[in-house]
């Protein structure tokens, strides 16, 4: 196995180097910080041209690249253009536990909740409840992240002006479109259905009833932007951490979520009807022994490699999500570089992303070959 990932990795390593080589060029000519230096009000053509030869902008595209890719190499990742008291791997490794822990929280609220969607869609096909989530993950899927973030900011903003009676009132009312459904295929309705929309209803009542008790004093409920309200005295574990946290978690949750959820629900529907499945069945398994100990493994597998290949894209950061709601990546670190024309900022952010997706993709097929004895690595 180790043979194999060594492997791997060295092939994927001419593949790095094509891509840094494309992207720098793409990054040279978009960037162009010559022409922004001399847009600068007041600026001496002779301080321009002494900032020019420092930074090193007064070689052509593939000296530039040749230079930075000797300093990537030997760790030096160079000198932001925008921010020349702080090196460019600086300013990413600042930013970087922000992304991690946005990441981390996402992907791992994304699991909990689409796994578990997906496998009992599987299970209950063409009920209600798998109406209403195939219906939940194409408008998640094709909602764009940006008018997302921006739909949950408004909700804040609403939550602000009305209270915390805005929070049971949204979950009644998703309940209950939830179970529109079972009107139009009334002979499949169930108990569960119905129950989901009673409980839709008692939450819209409670809520329409006590709509102006609670809350309501002008204090955001979930904070819009920003990490923390103080970044300086700033606690990860205090309540007003989380406020800042839960929108931009959410608006990624929701796009793992609807695409992670059809592809576990695909993936179990191919084991449902598996032969070794049904050679337990003949043995007289009860059913949950035949799902809980033979199905649900094997199902999870595309699981792994899709979570497993996002999580690699993720480190390079969410850069709209991020963006929308002022968080401080890398991902809004790479697009604050794009804009000031920051080459060396963004190249270091742009092959960070790159090798971890490298990496991830090759621990998704070791995890794949661990979870499944069948697969052999060659």
């Amino acid at each position: 196995m180790i043979a194999y990932a060594l492997r791997r990795l060295l092939i994927q390593l001419p593949i790095l180097l094509v891509f840094s080589f494309v992207m720098y060029l793409v990054l040279f000519h978009a960037a162009d910080p010559k022409a922004r230096l001399q847009q600068i009000p007041g600026a001496r053509a002779e301080d321009i041209q002494r900032i020019i030869e420092q930074q090193g902008l007064d070689k052509t595209w593939y000296e530039g690249y040749w230079g930075w890719l000797g300093d990537f190499v030997q760790g030096d990742w160079g000198a932001s253009f925008s921010n020349k008291a702080v090196g460019a791997a600086t300013l990413i490794w600042d930013r970087l536990p922000a992304t991690l822990e946005l990441m981390l929280v996402s992907l791992l609220l994304s699991i909990l909740i689409a796994a578990p969607i997906g496998i009992y869609s599987a299970l209950r096909r063409y009920t209600p409840f798998d109406y209403a989530t195939t219906a939940f993950s194409y408008i998640g899927f094709a909602m764009p992240t940006f008018l997302l973030g921006l739909l949950l900011q408004m909700f804040a903003i609403w939550s602000q002006q009305n209270g915390w009676a805005v929070i049971p009132f949204t979950i009644g009312l998703i309940l209950v479109l939830a179970t529109v459904t079972t009107l139009l295929k009334p002979q499949r309705s169930s108990r569960g259905i119905a129950i989901t929309a009673g409980v839709g209803f008692v939450l819209i009542w409670m809520s329409l009833a006590f709509w102006g008790s609670f809350g309501g004093d002008g204090q955001l409920i979930f904070k819009t932007a920003g990490r923390f309200t103080d970044a300086a005295n700033g606690s990860m574990f205090s309540v007003d951490h989380l406020q800042h946290l839960a929108l931009p978690v959410i608006t990624l949750a929701v796009v793992n979520i609807a695409a992670w959820s059809r592809y576990q629900r695909s993936a179990t529907i191919d084991v449902l009807s598996a032969d070794y499945l049904r050679t337990a069945r003949a043995k007289g398994l009860p059913e949950r022994t035949v799902i809980g100990r033979h199905a649900l493994r094997n199902a999870l597998l595309p699981l792994i490699t899709i979570v497993a290949i996002d999580i690699g894209f993720a480190f390079s950061g969410a850069v709209v999500t991020e963006t929308v709601f002022g968080w401080p990546g890398i991902g809004r670190l790479l697009y604050d570089a794009a804009l000031d024309g920051d080459i060396t900022v963004a190249m270091g952010v742009i092959m960070l992303g790159a090798f971890m997706i490298v990496v991830f993709n090759l621990i998704a097929d070791l995890a794949y070959a661990i979870a499944d004895p069948r697969i052999r690595l060659a």
